[in-house]
């Protein structure tokens, strides 16, 4: 659950609440975004300093793992390590309304500045990111992320929300054969590589729009709501889904600083799996999104195809 249900505020109330809790005149309160669970503010102070405010939603579209005092809990812990990149520095905590606010990260969202990018510039962000995450399994162990109070999960089994949305794609009649033989083919490897697994700390929601660059170099991660001691399977689902042609550069920067050897084909089958409802609903809606989900379905059927099965090796620079 998101945690227990805070008192209401209208808008003027709970910058007054930021204010008090920052002890300081608060000079800009502007609504940054609306999202499935919480709302984030941007917050100035007279003083020049910013920061962001995560505020829980009375109406919630959906449940993410940790609840916001968890959330934080998580990113204090990951900021007094001092890591490699920048994590949100929090600097207070409500029960009531549920919320914490960190000091702002300078930088935009990696989805707006991918395309502005060298091809060298790319690459060191992917290699930046897979230090980060064998540096965050080194550093919180099972122990410390069952007293964060987080998620331990280490099954090796599809996750229950894509195993039901994979048993709905199989028997609905309006998904085209090719999809769904290729469906059946993914989950057969990722069902034949369960003694493949490797498990640490993660951040489980780690994409393009929880990652700020500045100066064409990662400045933050943020967003740290669905953490969880699971599978690195999981970590890199979206680098695959969102960059086919760069996650690789990510998962080997991994495997050499965590000394960890990943199943290539568990993850690529992992990745087309998790995002398989997207593209028959992208599919569905026909015209330009149908043209979409066809090119997403060449790619993970190049990749998939060309699977070495036992192997961990299947690279192209050419998604």
């Amino acid at each position: 659950m998101c945690g227990q249900k805070g008192m209401e505020l209208s808008q003027n109330e709970l910058r007054l609440k930021i204010q008090e809790l920052l002890g300081n005149e608060v000079a800009v309160f502007i609504l940054k975004g609306t999202g499935s669970c919480n709302n984030a503010y941007s917050v100035e102070t007279r003083d020049g300093h910013k920061y962001i405010v995560k505020q829980e939603r009375e109406k919630r579209e959906v449940q993410p793992q940790n609840s916001l005092p968890i959330e934080a809990g998580v990113a204090r812990k990951l900021f007094d390590l001092n890591l490699s990149l920048p994590t949100p520095h929090v600097v207070f905590v409500s029960e009531n309304p549920l919320m914490y606010g960190y000091e702002y990260l300078e930088g935009d969202l990696m989805i707006d500045v991918w395309k502005s990018l060298s091809e060298e510039e790319r690459f060191s962000i992917c290699a930046t990111l897979g230090n980060f995450h064998a540096e965050i399994g080194k550093k919180v162990n099972k122990d410390e992320a069952k007293s964060l109070r987080i998620k331990i999960d280490e099954s090796p089994s599809l996750h229950p929300e894509v195993e039901k949305e994979y048993n709905t794609i199989l028997s609905s009649i309006d998904v085209p054969d090719e999809l769904k033989n290729l469906a059946k083919h993914a989950r057969a490897i990722f069902d034949q590589t369960f003694d493949k697994t490797v498990f640490q700390f993660i951040h489980n929601d780690s994409h393009h729009e929880n990652i700020i660059i500045k100066n064409k170099k990662i400045s933050g991660v943020i967003d740290f709501g669905n953490a969880e001691y699971g599978e690195m399977a999981k970590e890199f689902s979206r680098y695959i889904r969102d960059y086919p042609s760069y996650f690789e550069y990510i998962v080997s920067s991994y495997e050499e600083k965590s000394g960890n050897i990943l199943s290539r084909g568990r993850l690529i089958c992992n990745a087309f799996l998790s995002g398989l409802m997207e593209i028959v609903e992208a599919f569905r809606k026909g015209g330009g999104e149908r043209v979409k989900a066809h090119e997403s379905i060449a790619i993970y059927k190049e990749k998939i195809e060309s699977l070495k099965f036992g192997t961990s090796t299947i690279y192209s620079k050419k998604s």
